[in-house]
């Protein structure tokens, strides 16, 4: 798969990168999506990461000779409202007969009676045992949507009736991945990534939260979601800028983001903000350099060391509150005065 640049990168001149279509599958009426598992801020994937097929089992075993038999048997039990009769019905013709379109049919009915019968977690699962081995057999756009949907619902259920958590959201957050690997180019990509960069922020991972917005905006640069994502991406930096400010390095980082955004959209909406995080970062700034300037001058009193980190600091920051007095005191040191005592 071709790297794609980072598009927000400060040093890189502004691009007109467009959105591709995802290609053409050989089924009517939809496309097949690309799956893949290089996505920065998603969770790393074992090397070998593809559903097993099902296999035949003494616990789902056929009741007819035919596959379209077995699929009207189950089709029958179903519409008879015997929903678990039929899931080991269908269940029992995929394992049977996997390679027939019947099978594709059967599995695509199982999931949805999990999702009928409120076992959203394995609906998902079996969703994406459809879309793992019918790809080119199902309509791949609507399960990508129940997919969405499910790991939506999973999101805002998953509080018991005191408002405790249920479970973590790592899992959860690893299916809306797996929507965004089963199609990343399709029109939710963008959307699901929003949603995979709040969760990384909620569980405090704000580094990764980055990296998913960042993904998002090099993919998606034309988006209606890649306004918000340079918005929380600079949030993000914003903080960690802030919670290690003796990190320079990071501080630098952020003041660049910021100030890329300011100049790609000056007309963002959240362009005031923008402006207040980027000065707030650009006095830290001023504040660690002159620290360091004047501790080569009245710690270590160097003297060669403390004219290099004046003169560094001017050329940097001449227009800060600390200009005047670095001025005169570089002049100080460079006419043969002593270090500061």
């Amino acid at each position: 798969m071709t790297r794609i640049r980072n598009f927000w990168a400060p040093a890189l001149v502004l691009g007109a990168l467009t959105l591709t279509a995802p290609a053409q599958s050989g089924r009517p009426g939809g496309y097949r999506g690309y799956a893949t598992d290089s996505f920065e801020g998603f969770e790393a994937l074992e090397q070998d990461t593809r559903i097993p097929q099902k296999e035949k089992s003494f616990w789902y075993s056929v009741k007819h000779d035919d596959p379209q038999q077995q699929l009207d048997h189950a089709a029958q039990m179903e519409a008879c409202g015997r929903f678990r009769a039929a899931r080991k019905a269908y269940e029992a013709l995929v394992r049977e007969w996997p390679t027939t379109p019947q099978a594709a049919q059967s599995q695509l009915a199982i999931a949805q009676l999990r999702e009928k019968t409120k076992k959203f977690e394995r609906a998902f699962d079996e969703y994406q045992y459809l879309l793992t081995h019918y790809a080119g057999h199902c309509p791949y756009d609507e399960i990508l949507d129940r997919q969405f949907r499910i790991a939506n619902h999973l999101l805002h259920n998953n509080r018991s009736m005191f408002g405790w958590a249920l479970s973590g959201t790592e899992s959860i957050r690893e299916r809306f991945e797996q929507i965004v690997r089963n199609a990343p180019r399709s029109a939710i990509a963008p959307e699901v990534m929003l949603i995979i960069g709040s969760i990384r922020v909620s569980a405090k991972e704000r580094r990764e939260a980055i990296a998913v917005y960042d993904s998002l905006l090099n993919r998606f640069p034309n988006s209606e979601q890649a306004m918000t994502a340079a918005y929380l991406a600079a949030q993000c930096r914003h903080e960690l800028a802030v919670r290690f400010n003796y990190n320079e390095t990071r501080c630098r980082e952020a003041v660049a983001f910021l100030k890329a955004i300011l100049s790609r959209i000056p007309n963002h909406p959240q362009k005031d903000q923008l402006k207040a995080w980027q000065t707030e970062l650009v006095n830290l700034l001023v504040e660690q350099n002159y620290q360091q300037a004047f501790f080569y001058d009245s710690r270590t009193r160097n003297r060669d060391a403390a004219i290099a980190a004046y003169r560094r600091f001017l050329s940097e920051f001449s227009d800060s509150k600390y200009a005047r007095q670095v001025r005169a005191r570089l002049s100080e040191l460079e006419a043969g005065a002593p270090p500061a005592k």
